[in-house]
């Protein structure tokens, strides 16, 4: 009787799943105008935010998608924000660093935004973050993540 209940402390302790499956669920992107000013920190190097449902419902992923903007040249990169170890967490930018790294909340796991999404030393999962393709369109004002 003492091992499930020390079955169950374990179980219910644990704030992320304990399945290891990568499939992150992911839903779909969209096209922002970079000359709003809601988007004004994208239009620098570092600069960065999580979009979400815009004016007109548009999902913006599964928890949100994350986006950074890499170099001055208008690469960007964008992350879902659901975490890979538990799909009903939003990962956001850990404390201390400057959006460089996302943190889930609940299972402490920390991504590299720079890199592709993967957990660094000390994570929880092995699966990185969904990546969406961002690019800039040709007209250099609207960013089409999808």
């Amino acid at each position: 009787m003492l091992w499930l209940a020390a079955l169950l402390v374990t179980m219910l302790g644990t704030a992320c799943r304990k399945d290891n499956s990568c499939g992150v669920p992911h839903g779909v992107g969209g096209t922002i105008d970079l000359t709003m000013p809601q988007y004004y920190e994208l239009g620098h190097v570092g600069g960065n935010m999580t979009l979400e449902a815009d004016e007109d419902s548009i999902a913006m992923g599964h928890r949100g998608i994350y986006v950074v903007r890499t170099t001055v040249g208008g690469e960007f990169k964008a992350y879902e924000c659901a975490c890979p170890k538990d799909h009903d967490v939003a990962v956001r930018p850990a404390d201390g660093w400057d959006g460089s790294l996302l943190q889930c909340p609940s299972c402490k796991s920390i991504f590299s935004v720079y890199a592709d999404g993967t957990p660094v030393e000390g994570a929880a999962t092995p699966c990185s973050l969904y990546q969406y393709d961002a690019i800039l369109l040709s007209d250099g004002y609207h960013l089409h993540i999808y």
